[in-house]
């Protein structure tokens, strides 16, 4: 049986920004779409809306980057395959092509396997049964724990709504991403793009959590944005963004 499992996609409207390109919340609609499919492929998809479930999947830090940007209308496709073990981290990766067969893009997925019962995290290493295709060590690139930032730019108030809730009853990982650059200017957008986003999931946010979200610089001069309680006691998320030049070449 094949590891890899191999997604095509016509971007659709749904899935673009005002650019007309594929926008970062449909490259994680698509990541997530194709990484539960792979999952159940597999054998170990573990849901928490299943009957009897013994562990359940988190997303701990992911990094998306982006070489190009498929128009709307374009075909496209997405494959995910098995990274191995980084310590606790099962480590899945993607790569995205365009129609010409074209890499443009790759994300990092840290995931974590927790058990139900416990609550607290399972090893992968050494795990018997469907995930024995695990157990090989990551050699890839590791995924830092990000340093908020020393400056603020500017903050926003934000609440976890009923279309924002997933079957754990957190907030879907996708919104996280939707919160991060809802925090950049649109007239940035006019004429950049994301180059990389990297993404560590600290606490879970749930339903009707009042989250502040502040933008900043920090100090290598990079662009983070975090989000944290009301009294900043709780660090729920926090992301580092990279913009370059926008490439608006129709992908063929």
């Amino acid at each position: 049986m094949s590891l890899r499992l191999r997604e095509e996609h016509k971007v659709e409207f749904e899935d673009i920004d005002f650019t007309e390109k594929l926008a970062m919340h449909g490259i994680v609609h698509y990541m997530q779409q194709v990484a539960a499919n792979h999952a159940i492929k597999l054998g170990f998809s573990y849901y928490k809306n299943m009957e009897k479930y013994k562990y359940y999947w988190v997303i701990s830090r992911v990094k998306f980057e982006m070489y190009k940007y498929p128009n709307w209308q374009d075909q496209m496709a997405i494959e995910t395959y098995p990274g191995g073990y980084d310590k606790l981290f099962a480590v899945r990766l993607f790569d995205l092509f365009a129609e010409n067969g074209e890499k443009i893009g790759h994300i990092i997925g840290n995931y974590i396997l927790m058990d139900a019962k416990t609550q607290r995290p399972v090893k992968i290493k050494g795990i018997q049964g469907p995930m024995d295709v695990l157990d090989f060590p990551y050699e890839g690139e590791k995924l830092d724990k990000l340093v908020l930032p020393t400056k603020s730019i500017k903050q926003d108030i934000r609440k976890a709504r009923y279309t924002e809730i997933d079957v754990n009853k957190h907030m879907n990982n996708a919104y996280y991403v939707k919160w991060v650059l809802d925090m950049i200017d649109l007239e940035d957008f006019k004429h950049k793009e994301i180059k990389s986003l990297l993404l560590n999931y600290n606490t879970s946010v749930t339903y009707d959590t009042k989250v502040k979200v502040i933008m900043g610089i920090n100090a290598k001069d990079e662009l983070i944005v975090y989000g944290t309680s009301q009294d900043d006691t709780i660090n729920y998320f926090s992301a580092k963004v990279v913009m370059s030049p926008s490439k608006r070449a129709k992908l063929g």
